[in-house]
């Protein structure tokens, strides 16, 4: 859709059954297009056709008199996208609920996208809608407009393949790094809820809730079948409900979706514990679902303190062998490449082991950037990085710098979260390290004097924007420019040499609190 978008086409039409995530798409794309982007969002189209018109002018910022009539509407709509192309902007409105819009209306917003240069389309429209907006464009009387569709995509459920997937990244996301269901019982919750987003999550939420209302750690069999009846029962159709509650066939409602609130359960016990964990110095080490017990820190050799899964009732910490439970952290981190799959994922998204590298970034629109680094540099740019430590002679191994905080650094180390003290790292790290950024525009190249077009306006308005001068759309890397990046260069205490590289401009993302994982929270 982001293609067809950025080329000459009018029109884009997402599809899907409730609950499959179009509006959760609807961000996702909005949050993807580029700066030099105004987008209308109309949520509610049960408009005549008059309205509509009124309401996109609202929504750009369009001045129009209270009696304006459909041409004057028209024209100042126009006059708006017009001003826009001559700035650089593309205009996009989108429709969400599009299937409640009348005939009249979609064919008011197919004129709207007549309005075109000898190149492009002044206004691009995406509607999104339920199948039956499908079956709407159909009609005789809106097969133009349906011919100026150039990209179609409709949202089918989830496989229970996704399902698995689409869990196991919500558990990611509250930092629970490793599975803790098996496939089994995530294609539980696919066949219970039918691969329909909002139902597993309602049913994994109230699985969660029951699980932590009985103060226990994986839910069971009576728990499954509870949340499976006050969640889903209300989702059937009349008849389907019947039919359940008068035990048609062999299979019971239990049987059916005793899965999900398994699943529920275990993610119950991955959130609950990550509450509010104290770190531990020089090292403290926590299973990636246990935070709410408190560490208990041993001496040297190893200095690794482990927060023990243990139930509720029984809080005393169980200790285990320190020095061997950091060799096998050693031993299961000798991959760069997993940890390269740990630094994806924290930027939301998945790869296999095979491309887990630098390669792989081009595709999802971000850069792969290779240096060295302090860790006072490192808290400037305030991004993930991959860092390979050494200890005592012996091979490699690789850990995610997480989180900075004043006393310590959070590390993801195969599949463990720990905390270890500054001088601990600077001893078994050389400051090489790996980075993941997105950087302005989609081009890493650098930025030098001389240079015009797109990506100098962005760096003369972003620099304007940080040191608090008045911003203009100037094209033209001039001396006035030079400096105004100099100046930012030295408040940053990088080199002043007027060239934004990757790393001026890995600064100004983070100046900017651009979207993506960031090493402290309190900055995003």
């Amino acid at each position: 859709m982001l293609a067809s978008l950025s080329g000459g086409g009018g029109f884009g039409l997402l599809t899907g059954e409730v609950g499959t995530g179009k509006t959760t798409v609807l961000r996702a794309l909005v949050a993807r297009l580029p700066q030099e982007t105004q987008v209308a969002i109309i949520l509610n189209p049960a408009l005549s056709a008059h309205d509509l018109l009124a309401t996109i002018c609202d929504e750009l910022g369009v001045d129009y008199p209270d009696d304006a009539s459909y041409k004057v509407l028209t024209d100042r709509i126009y006059q708006h996208l017009l001003a826009n192309h001559s700035e650089g902007k593309q205009t996009l409105l989108l429709v969400d609920e599009a299937q409640h819009l009348m005939p009249d209306v979609l064919e008011q917003l197919r004129l709207l996208t007549n309005l075109e240069t000898d190149s492009r389309k002044l206004l691009k429209v995406v509607l999104v809608g339920q199948p039956e907006l499908q079956q709407l464009l159909q009609q005789e009387r809106l097969r133009q407009l349906a011919q100026r569709i150039t990209s179609r995509y409709h949202l089918l459920p989830l496989t229970a393949e996704e399902v698995d997937e689409y869990i196991n990244y919500r558990l990611r996301a509250v930092d629970c790094l490793y599975a803790v269901f098996d496939p089994a019982m995530t294609r539980q919750v696919a066949k219970a809820t039918n691969g329909i987003p909002r139902l597993i999550n309602l049913v994994c939420d109230k699985a969660m809730l029951l699980a932590c209302q009985q103060a226990i750690h994986q839910v069971n069999k009576a728990i499954v079948s509870q949340a499976c009846e006050d969640v889903l029962s209300w989702q059937l159709p009349t008849a389907d409900r019947m039919k359940v509650n008068t035990g048609g066939g062999n299979g019971s409602r239990a049987a059916t979706w005793g899965g999900a609130l398994i699943l529920g359960g275990v993610l119950s016990a991955g959130l609950w514990y990550w509450q509010g964990q104290s770190l531990v110095s020089p090292v403290a080490v926590a299973p990636a679902v246990s935070e709410a017990q408190p560490s208990v820190a041993q001496p040297e050799p190893a200095a690794v303190a482990v927060v023990p899964q243990v139930q509720v009732a029984k809080p005393e910490p169980v200790v285990v062998d320190l020095a061997a439970k950091w060799q096998q952290l050693m031993e299961h981190s000798r991959s760069e490449r997993k940890a390269m799959q740990t630094l994806y994922r924290l930027w939301g998204y998945e790869t296999h082991l095979n491309q887990a590298n630098c390669e792989t970034s081009q595709r999802v629109e971000l850069s792969c950037h290779q240096g060295k680094i302090s860790l006072e540099q490192l808290s400037i740019i305030n991004r993930p990085i991959i860092v390979p430590l050494q200890e005592d002679g012996k091979p490699l191994f690789y850990a995610v710098v997480y989180a900075l905080d004043q006393d310590s650094v959070e590390l993801l180390l195969g599949e463990e979260r720990i905390a270890v003290s500054y001088d601990w790292l600077e001893q078994r790290w050389q400051q090489e390290y790996t980075l993941l950024w997105r950087p302005p525009l989609g081009d890493k190249t650098t930025i030098r004097y001389g240079q015009q077009g797109p990506r100098v306006v962005w760096l003369n308005q972003q620099l304007s924007l940080l040191l608090g001068e008045k911003i203009t759309r100037d094209d033209r890397f001039d001396q006035v420019l030079l400096d105004k990046l100099r100046r930012f260069q030295r408040a940053q205490d990088l080199s002043a040499d007027g060239i934004a590289g990757p790393r001026t401009l890995m600064v100004i993302d983070s100046a900017l609190n651009l979207p993506g994982p960031t090493l402290q929270p309190e900055r995003s």
